[in-house]
C-alpha cells in the first residue's frame, strides 16, 4: 500500500504536497457565519495529541480544496486552516495534507478517498468538500448522495472523523432548483450518518443576498472560485470546531511532535 506522509506543521510554509501555515488572517466579515453541525468528535485525533503525535488531517475535494483562485499555495483553505490550528494547539501539533484535485467529481474523489484513509500513517480527521462538479458536469443527485454515503462509510470504518463541506453558491447558477437538489443530496447523506456538515452553500447564498459587495469580495476573477478572503472564511468556519474537539479530551497544549519521516 502506498505510504501517505503527513508532516507536522511548523509556523512557516513548506514545499511539496503539504500546504501548511501562512496566509492572511480571516476577515471578520458579517457573512462568514457557517459552522459545522453537529459538533465534531475525533477520538483518534485526541488520542494522538495526548500521545505527543500531531493531529493528521486530510483535506480532500476538488478546486476549492486545491485552492484555485488563491494567490499562492499558502492561502488556500487547508493552508490557512493549518495556520489557525497550529496557533491554537501548538507548533508541531498539526499535520495537514491537501489532496484536492481541480475539476474532480464525487466518484473520482471517492476512489482516492478510500485509498487515502487506509494509507499509513492514516488521517484522524477528513475534511471532504464535495458535489459542485457533479452538478456542472451533468451528474445525478441520487448518485451523488450514494457516493457521499459510500465515502462516509469508508471514513467511519477507518476510525477517522469527518467534516463534510457542501457546494459553493455563485452568481452564475443557471438552474437554481437543479443545483439545490445536489446540495440537498450532500446534506441528506451527511445527516443520515450524523456527521458534521459545513453548510457552505446556504451561508454563501445568504451572504450574497444581504451583502452583495462583501460577498463579491470573497470570489476570484471568474466569480466562481474563491479568492484568499473566501478561503480565509472557510478556514475560520472550520477551525473553532476542530480546536474544540481537540481540547475536549485534553488535546490542547504546546508540546511539539517530531515530523513524520
Amino acid at each position: 500500500m502506498r505510504c501517505l506522509r503527513f508532516l507536522a506543521v511548523p509556523l512557516l510554509a513548506v514545499l511539496g504536497g503539504f500546504l501548511v501555515a501562512g496566509g492572511p488572517n480571516a476577515a471578520n466579515a458579517a457573512g462568514c457565519t457557517a459552522r459545522p453541525s453537529p459538533a465534531l468528535s475525533m477520538p483518534a485525533g485526541v488520542k494522538a495529541l495526548r500521545e505527543g503525535q500531531p493531529l493528521r488531517i486530510l483535506a480532500i475535494g476538488s478546486s476549492t480544496t486545491a485552492g484555485v483562485g488563491a494567490s499562492s499555495g499558502d492561502t488556500n483553505y487547508p493552508s490557512q486552516l493549518a495556520h489557525r490550528l497550529t496557533a491554537a494547539l501548538g507548533e508541531g501539533r498539526v499535520a495537514m495534507v491537501n489532496a484536492g484535485v481541480s475539476g474532480e467529481t464525487g466518484p473520482s474523489t471517492l476512489a482516492r478517498l478510500k485509498s487515502l484513509v487506509q494509507t499509513q500513517p492514516a488521517p484522524q480527521l477528513v475534511l471532504w468538500q464535495v458535489g459542485t462538479n457533479d452538478v456542472i458536469f451533468g451528474g445525478d443527485p441520487t448518485r451523488l448522495r450514494a457516493t457521499v454515503a459510500d465515502g462516509l462509510a469508508a471514513i467511519a470504518a477507518s476510525g477517522a472523523a469527518v467534516v463534510v463541506i457542501d457546494q459553493q453558491y455563485f452568481p452564475g447558477i443557471n438552474d437554481l432548483a437543479r443545483y439545490e437538489a445536489f446540495v440537498a443530496a450532500v446534506n441528506a447523506a451527511a445527516s443520515a450518518r450524523g456527521v458534521p456538515l459545513l453548510r457552505r452553500y446556504a451561508m454563501m447564498k445568504q451572504w450574497a443576498a444581504e451583502d452583495p459587495k462583501g460577498f463579491r469580495g470573497t470570489l476570484s476573477w471568474d466569480s466562481f472560485h474563491m479568492n484568499d478572503a473566501g478561503y480565509a472564511c472557510l478556514a475560520e468556519a472550520l477551525a473553532p470546531a476542530i480546536i474544540a474537539a481537540a481540547k475536549q479530551g485534553g488535546g490542547g497544549g504546546t508540546a511539539s511532535a517530531k515530523p513524520a519521516r
